[in-house]
């Protein structure tokens, strides 16, 4: 019992000599409710970051692999959003451990769990539309964005390598006439070309077309698709 009194007395000692104060007790709840809440933070960055990878990943447009091959995957994964998912990942396990339950579990079941609910919750986000909405909603507001991101609309006004979309504004005589986010005309021309089921040829409606540039202003489309539709593959032939 003396050597322990000795040991209390030399640990109280040196706790004076270093000048270190006890943490209030509010102050101490305050941590623990900083820290909580920064975990809550990063799963639920995480979890919007995975809504919106499987959102870009959903609507990418798969079927421009047979026209630029493999090249055009890579340049086209939203690797912006899968560095944030990692990163929050590791974010939300070094957050975890600076809280009260922190030590009682190794990395690799704090990372599996945060996981785990990223998905869930990023699926439901899915679920709803939210994750192309909040997407949406940085690439209208946030310019800086689109240095970071592969650019889908910029990559859809190469008519020279052919492609090209915008919004119909007429129809007449079989041709198509659409603006492009360039405020430039064109003309569709449309005898020869296939239209994904799901693409609506009226006026307001937004499209992107394969083919080629024959003229200024002037373009023959051999396929058609709708605005974030990438599934819609299966084709009949336009009348």
């Amino acid at each position: 019992m003396e050597e322990n009194k000795d040991i209390s007395q030399i640990a109280l000692e040196r706790i004076k000599e270093s000048g270190i104060k006890p943490i209030s007790k509010k102050v101490f709840n305050l941590k623990r409710v900083l820290f909580w809440s920064l975990v809550g933070f990063a799963v639920l960055v995480g979890s919007v970051s995975f809504s919106i990878t499987v959102s870009i990943l959903f609507n990418n447009d798969w079927y421009l692999y047979n026209k630029f091959g493999f090249g055009y995957i890579l340049k086209s994964l939203p690797y912006f959003w899968l560095v944030c998912l990692i990163l929050f990942s590791l974010l939300g396990e070094f957050y975890y451990r600076k809280t009260f339950l922190g030590y009682r579990h190794r990395m690799v079941t704090i990372v599996g769990i945060y996981i785990i609910l990223t998905v869930v919750f990023g699926v439901i986000l899915q679920l709803f539309g939210l994750g192309e909405t909040i997407e949406k909603t940085v690439s209208q507001n946030i310019p800086i964005y689109h240095v970071v991101v592969f650019d889908l609309d910029e990559f859809w006004l190469q008519p020279k390598v052919g492609l090209l979309s915008g919004k119909i504004v007429s129809i007449e005589n079989g041709d198509i006439k659409i603006i492009d986010s360039g405020n430039i005309i064109w003309t569709i021309k449309t005898e020869n070309a296939s239209v994904g089921n799901a693409t609506k040829i009226q006026i307001g409606e937004s499209i992107k077309i394969v083919g080629g540039q024959d003229d200024d202003g002037v373009f023959r489309a051999d396929q058609i698709y709708p605005i974030n539709n990438s599934f819609s593959q299966s084709c009949c032939s336009v009348r």
